[in-house]
């Protein structure tokens, strides 16, 4: 193995430790991107390679020819997984509350549609019509990776979404085939489990992990 080689092996071993927090983090910010999201299985897999790794650097360690790659390779190991174990619920907290903020952005959004549904007995059709008596314009998520709010309603989501006269939903995939949600009903009913997934409550919203 070549130095270039060894250095590169290296930094990708202790990239991890900020990599999972950076990718939740970023695609959640206004200038945004769900990319690094995608690159993350790349770390999962390597946590595998890891775990296989050490095993086998063991047995290079006999090898006189082997020796040091299979040493740099055996410790590299052990430090990564580790630092990936750590690193992938910090993700996750990281996202949380990113997610809990957007949650707290949101409250003038629904606002106005409570507002509306008072003043004229009904929902609005759509987020258009709240504006500019109730919103001086239609607001984004403020995540450029998830940008809109889908909002819904009519008695057939009514039905799907427990009994609410209306929902807003935030598609929110983090990376790979992935459906997360975070979904927002007036009357607070959210259940334990559905739409995919498991619901965590996040402020006044529910947060589904697909």
């Amino acid at each position: 193995m070549k130095t270039k080689q060894r250095l590169w092996l290296a930094l990708f071993a202790l990239s991890v430790v900020v990599y999972f927090p950076f990718a939740h983090w970023i695609s959640t910010t206004p200038v945004g991107t769900s990319l690094f999201l995608w690159l993350a299985p790349v770390y999962v897999l390597a946590l595998l390679a890891a775990v296989l790794a050490i095993p086998a650097s063991l047995v290079a360690l006999c090898f006189r020819k082997t020796r040091w790659d299979a040493l740099l390779v055996l410790v590299l190991s052990l430090i990564y997984l580790p630092l990936t174990i750590a690193a992938i619920p910090l993700g996750w907290q990281v996202r949380m509350q990113r997610m809990a903020a957007f949650a707290e952005r949101s409250k003038p959004v629904v606002q106005a549609i409570e507002r509306y549904t008072e003043d004229q007995g009904t929902p609005p059709e759509t987020l258009e019509q709240l504006v500019p008596d109730y919103l001086p314009d239609v607001p984004g998520t403020g995540m450029m990776a998830y940008p809109e709010y889908e909002y819904l309603t009519g008695a057939e989501y009514r039905d799907r979404f427990q009994g609410n006269a209306w929902t807003l939903v935030v598609p929110t995939g983090s990376g790979g085939l992935n459906w997360d949600q975070m979904m927002y009903f007036p009357l607070q009913n959210y259940p334990e489990h559905g739409y995919g997934g498991r619901l965590e409550r996040v402020g006044d919203w529910a947060y589904v992990h697909e």
